[in-house]
């Protein structure tokens, strides 16, 4: 059975991360995309839907001529703490949702925003503003 492109670009991927000592790797989208005969955007396409925090991996990009995309893998209990700041942020939100103390459309959207809102920011900054986040939720709706 033939695999599809993305298929093909993210097995490439892991096999590069799994080869790395830190199971980290820096790519240019343009690079991958000839190496690929493919156009960029469809590597962006991968990293987008392969290369996520629910799988195991947070991706940094930036953009411009001398730019690159870092593909880190990471263990949930690693020294990021990254994965788990994000799940407990959602938990809570999906808490604030189950107790009635916020309506459908602002859990759909709350939701969103952790998860896709805060993807151009270093892991540092992330890290911070969920916990952030949290604490704002916390005081505004008065729950602990």
């Amino acid at each position: 059975m033939k695999k599809s492109l993305a298929d093909r670009i993210e097995q490439y991927l892991k096999v590069l991360i799994d080869r790395s000592d830190e199971k980290q790797i820096e790519i240019q989208r343009a690079e991958l995309a000839e190496t690929f005969s493919c156009v960029p955007s469809q590597v962006t396409y991968v990293l987008n839907t392969r290369f996520t925090e629910d799988e195991g991996y947070v991706t940094e990009s930036r953009r411009g001529g001398k730019g690159y995309v870092r593909i880190t893998q990471f263990r949930f209990d690693s020294d990021l703490n990254i994965l788990p700041n994000r799940v407990e942020l959602l938990k809570f939100i999906d808490h604030l949702h189950s107790d009635n103390i916020i309506g459908s459309s602002e859990h759909e959207m709350l939701r969103h925003l952790v998860i896709y809102a805060f993807r151009d920011i270093t892991l540092e900054q992330r890290n911070r503003l969920f916990k952030s986040l949290k604490y704002a939720l916390s005081d505004y709706f008065k729950v602990d």
